[in-house]
């Protein structure tokens, strides 16, 4: 007998992991249009402050991305005078990140801009429908 799953029509729109990609997506190109960053840069900028001065090889876990588009990042920020990326004195082989004056001047921007798109994302469902996907997605987040 087939597996019933198997059967049935699959359909992408109903999926949700992939509905979850598409506002995740589109609310990213909301607050990086602006910003003239791309996802990538963005993630680095807004791990920073909580974990400066840092590795590019902690930056990696902190942003869940892999170490040649954490490098391809961090030299974009580099030429946009965002970060300073310095050699560690004790250690030779790592590189240190850490915000410049103008990359926390933007991060304050981008975080009033990430806000903003939350709440208006946000703003058709009640406080209980609120607490309850915050709670739900926190849940499958925290699964990872």
């Amino acid at each position: 007998m087939r597996d019933q799953a198997q059967t049935l029509t699959f359909d992408l729109t109903d999926f949700l992991p992939f509905q979850m990609s598409v506002i995740a997506s589109r609310a990213f190109q909301r607050i990086m249009i602006a910003a003239g960053l791309q996802v990538p840069e963005w993630r680095i900028m807004m791990a920073l402050p909580a974990h400066q001065p840092c590795s590019s090889h902690e930056l990696c876990a902190l942003t869940a991305m892999d170490a040649a588009r954490v490098s391809r990042a961090q030299r974009r920020l580099e030429d946009l005078e965002m970060i300073h990326v310095v050699r560690d004195n004790a250690d030779r082989r790592r590189l240190v990140v850490q915000l410049s004056d103008k990359g926390t001047e933007e991060v304050a921007r981008l975080r009033h801009a990430a806000r903003e798109v939350e709440s208006s994302m946000l703003d058709n469902l009640g406080p209980e429908d609120r607490a309850n996907l915050k709670t739900a997605v926190g849940d499958l987040y925290g699964r990872l």
